[in-house]
């Protein structure tokens, strides 16, 4: 689909406010509340790319962290506007493609993508993360081949493919696994620049 094309078909389905839609990602509370409190217990400044209606979002911002909002659906920014003034807190929102986003170096502490692929921007995240920064990142993946070709970078992810991505971060979490006729991959990855950095935890089938 082009440009056009996903704003009209994310501006539908946030029209319909779909559950699924509103509601925090369990991954993200849980890699949250594991690497992202030990590692800045204070709140800091985030970017939520194709953050949609802000259900992480305004997770974050009520926990104080200065939030980026980054999404191509013009129904999703209205509504995540007007919750943010329901709720009392303060979004950076902006209406456009996630690749159209000016990313500036070392800026932000913890980065989010949520099935959104877009082979492209994992440099762009890395770069736009301090020193010790988090990105936490859930996608969809090819589980079982269909047999099917695509050109190189077009596809779903692959089987392990998610690493490669960024292969200057360290990995802290990653689990890949399958989900009715498809699969998912949870990465949780930080930017050298902290002292003891452990091992963490990898978990690939």
């Amino acid at each position: 689909m082009n440009s056009e094309e996903q704003r009209a078909h994310w501006d539908l389905k946030y029209e319909q406010g779909l559950p699924s839609l509103t509601e925090p990602d369990p991954f993200f509370i849980s890699a949250y509340e594991k690497f992202v409190a030990q590692s800045s217990p204070q709140a800091g400044t985030a970017l939520d790319l194709a953050g949609g209606v802000g259900r992480h979002a305004l997770w974050l911002a009520r926990r104080n962290w200065q939030v980026t909002v980054v999404d191509v659906s013009d129904v999703a920014m209205r509504k995540l506007n007007q919750a943010a003034i329901e709720q009392n807190v303060k979004l950076d929102l902006l209406v456009g493609d996630a690749s159209d986003y000016k990313f500036e170096p070392a800026r932000f502490d913890l980065i989010l993508l949520f099935y959104h692929l877009d082979r492209s921007l994992f440099p762009k995240i890395v770069y736009a993360l301090k020193p010790g920064g988090l990105l936490i990142c859930k996608m969809s993946l090819r589980w079982k081949s269909d047999g099917m070709s695509t050109a190189a970078g077009t596809g779903p992810l692959e089987k392990n493919e998610l690493p490669t991505l960024v292969p200057d971060l360290h990995i802290l979490h990653h689990r890949e696994r399958p989900v009715r006729d498809r699969g998912v991959a949870e990465f949780v990855g930080r930017k050298s620049g902290n002292a003891g950095e452990s091992s963490g935890e990898v978990s690939v089938p």
